[in-house]
Formats: C-alpha cells, structure tokens, sequence
C-alpha cells in the first residue's frame, strides 16, 4: 500500500483570491501547477488575471491549459457578508473536484485581494479537505515592512485547516451527542478524520468517535457492539486524555462501568433489574427528544418486564410466554384454562400483575394500587391508542409524566431485590465540555507537551 500523492503529484484546484498584484498569483500557479483555477476577483481586479498567467508562463511553469481557469466576481470585496454570500458557490466546484478521486486535490491561496476577501475565503474553505496556502516575500520595500519585491515572492504557510482545527468538529460533536444526536455526532467525526492528515489528530478524533458509536449503539440496544466500542475507546485513554485533559479520569472511570454495564446486558438476553433500567434511561432519552410515543412504548415494555423479573426471580415462573398451567393458582387456573396452548399459557403485561396478585406478591398489590391495570384511568391505556400500538393518537407529554411517575414509584425497592431506577449513573451519557474552550488544555492535535499520562 503507497501513501498517497503529494498535492504535487495530484490534479489541483487552485482556489486563490486576487487583488491589483499579480505577482502572488503567478507565484502561486508556478507553485502549485493547477490542474485548474478558480479566480476570485472584483471588477476591479480581474484584469490581474491575464497578467498572473502571462506572468506564470514567462518563468517557464506549466500554465493551466485554456478552459480550464474559472472566475467567481465578488459584488462588493469591501462587504464580509455579502462576499460570503458569493462564496457559496465554492461548495459545489469543490466537491465535483474531490468526486473525481484521491488524485484530485484542492488548493486554496487566499494572499490577493482585500482582507475582506482573505478572511470570507478562509472562513468558507475551513470545512473543506484542502490544503491552505499563502504567497509572502523573501524582501519587502519600505525597509522590511511594504510590499514584497517583484520577483521576490515564496510559497509560505500550507497547512490543512482540520490537523488545526479538528477541535472544532471535536466542538459539534460532543454539543450534538449531548443533545441526544448520537449517529449525527458519530458523522460529524467520521467526516472529520477523513478530512484531516496528521495522523494523531486522525486517532484522536477516531478515538472519540468510537466512544460515540459506543453510546449510539447503546440507545439501539445494541449492547453487545457497544461493549466492544467502549473497549476500543478505552484502549486508546490516552486519545481521551488529550482532549479532555482535566475530566479524564472521571471520564474514563465511567466509561469503564458503562462497557461492564452493557456487556452484562449483552450476556444476559433474560428479565433482570438491569434490563429494566436500560428500558427506563432510554424513555427518558426519548423524552427529552419529545418523542413521547418513543418513549411511552419503552415505559410500557418496561413496566412489562419488572413483573417478568419479578416472577422469574421469585416465583420460579422463567418465560411468560409458555407459563405450564399447573403454576397457576387455581382460581386463574379455571379462569385462562380456554386460553391455553398445550397446556401452557402467554401472559399480557396485565395477565402478569395478575398473576403476582393471585400470588400474594407486593408488586401485583401496587400495581393495583397505582389503577395501572384500570380500563380508563392507566395511562397504560393511552398507550393501546397510540401510533405505535393499536391506535391513531399521538401520545402527549402528561401521558409520560404519569406513567413515569407511576412506574418509578412501582418499582421503589420493598425487599432489596427490586431494581433500583437511577442506580450506578446509567442515565450519565453527557460529555464534558471541550477543556479548550475554557482555556484549561490542549486540543486535539495539539503538539504542546501532554499534562502527565493518561490514566491506567
């Protein structure tokens, strides 16, 4: 496997900003030998152009063939917004150019022009794959401080602005996953790695991103590739401490429970405390989406399953689906005897409260208590009527909060062996917030002295 070419060795897109000096430009072209050139010029400013070519074949480079050069005319260079607005267009031209294939690279030069001009082009060009470029002087008139000498120019800074400014994409991310965007922070970095060449700042940002798909396929109940993406971020902690600094060793001990947490889940495909707790979080993320049909079909199920721990862990009842007739108190024994299938029965969620009622278990008597097996006050029957069930009504924000509340208080611990809603954190998903922001730390990419080892 080669590494790939060189900007050099590729098809560019030279993108460069031009102003009365066609110097900088020429000097550019001879650099660069464009494939193809976008001019961004005023009225002004255009009749630079032909004198930048002429000047670029005069020293022998080979000049972009005729055809090949386009122009984008600023209305107004002296306007920020407005040059922004003309700007839009680049987009497009840009990524045409990068469809071609690797071999196709984009260049951009943004030292003609006026700083209006300059700073709109930097500003459009940031979110690009490219590379960034800039034409200064080895001697300059008016004692060091005018303009470069004519013939005196040299090809300065070139970077590629995401080694630079990954933190940013770093920035997004955490602020979309910390609003529950799971998979749209996981593409933002996606992207971002593509985009960006050093290859610390490539693992840094894979780091994070494999710490996010973690969570993403957590919130799908993908729990066994979740465990395996919480240890593909956790091999790379030191990744994480150089992003986050000053929050990672909290950061990495939770990490660390959460990859237990769901392993556990992921090995156990049968009714626990931790099933329904997973069910509990994961309404109340859906909620905090107002997507209450979402998260009401999730409190449903859940309240489903603490009858099945219940009579799995207490009444040697394993699988509500096929429960033997003879393990049922008489009086239902008689009363679903029509219902069985070779002598076997399948429990509805209200079927299974009934059950621990019949059986003299506390659970049965609260669910009672709470009316959550009532024909119209439930809020279980609102459920039944929505999208996502049986009916056609989407269900509201009060209908959450009152099957909430009610299974919360359902499910409080009586004897120590029920499951506990808000244990071990599982509800702390947020990221911390980017340690550079606030002045505290390196970003990624950063090649400032790390501030002592990641933790172990």
């Amino acid at each position: 496997m080669t590494d790939a070419p060189h900007e050099a060795e590729k098809n560019v897109l030279l993108i460069c900003s031009v102003g009365g000096t066609p110097e900088p430009v020429a000097a550019a072209i001879r650099h660069w030998r464009p494939a193809r050139i976008m001019f961004l010029c005023s009225d002004q400013t255009r009749a630079s152009i032909n004198t930048a070519l002429d000047g670029a074949a005069t020293a022998g480079s080979s000049v972009t063939p005729p055809g090949c050069t386009d122009q984008i005319i600023l209305r107004d260079p002296q306007d920020l917004q407005q040059t922004l607005r003309d700007l839009r267009a680049l987009d497009q031209h840009v990524h045409s150019w990068q469809q071609r294939g690797d071999d196709y690279a984009v260049v951009v030069d943004f030292t003609g022009g006026t700083k209006v001009m300059s700073a709109a082009l930097a500003l459009v060009a940031r979110r690009w794959r490219c590379t960034f470029a800039y034409v200064g002087g080895q001697e300059r008139n008016k004692n060091g401080v005018g303009v470069v000498v004519s013939g005196r120019e040299t090809q300065f800074s070139q970077f590629n602005p995401w080694d630079t400014l990954g933190y940013q994409a770093v920035e997004d991310a955490i602020a979309v996953f910390n609003h529950g965007g799971y998979a749209a922070a996981a593409a933002l970095l996606d992207s971002a790695v593509k985009n960006a060449d050093k290859p610390e700042v490539k693992r840094e940002l894979s780091t994070l991103k494999s710490l996010i798909d973690a969570y993403a396929a957590w919130d799908r109940f993908d729990h066994k590739s979740a465990a395996k993406r919480f240890d593909d971020a956790l091999k790379n902690r030191n990744d994480l401490a150089a992003i986050f600094p000053h929050d990672a060793p909290s950061l990495i001990a939770r990490l660390e429970r959460h990859r237990d947490r769901v392993a556990q889940l992921a090995d156990h495909n049968e009714p626990s405390a931790k099933w329904f707790e997973d069910l509990l979080h994961n309404a109340r993320r859906r909620a905090a989406e107002c997507r209450f049909d979402d998260a009401v079909a999730r409190l449903y199920r859940a309240c489903e399953a603490l009858a099945q721990v219940r009579l799995r862990e207490h009444h040697d009842i394993a699988d509500t689906k096929a429960v033997p007739l003879q393990y049922l108190p008489e009086a239902l024994r008689a009363e679903w005897a029509g219902r069985a299938r070779n002598g076997r029965i399948m429990l509805a969620l209200k079927d299974a409260y009934a059950l621990l009622t019949a059986l003299g278990d506390d659970l049965g008597r609260r669910f009672g208590e709470l009316e959550l097996g009532h024909d119209q006050k439930s809020p279980l029957v609102a459920r039944n009527q929505s999208i996502l069930a049986h009916g056609f009504e989407p269900v509201g924000e009060n209908v959450y909060n009152q099957l909430h509340a009610k299974l919360c208080s359902l499910a409080q611990p009586v004897d120590g062996d029920s499951p506990t809603p808000d244990s071990d954190r599982a509800s702390d998903w947020r990221l911390p917030a980017l340690d550079s922001l606030r002045g505290q730390g390196p970003v990624p990419g950063d090649s400032s002295p790390r501030q002592g080892p990641a933790p172990r």
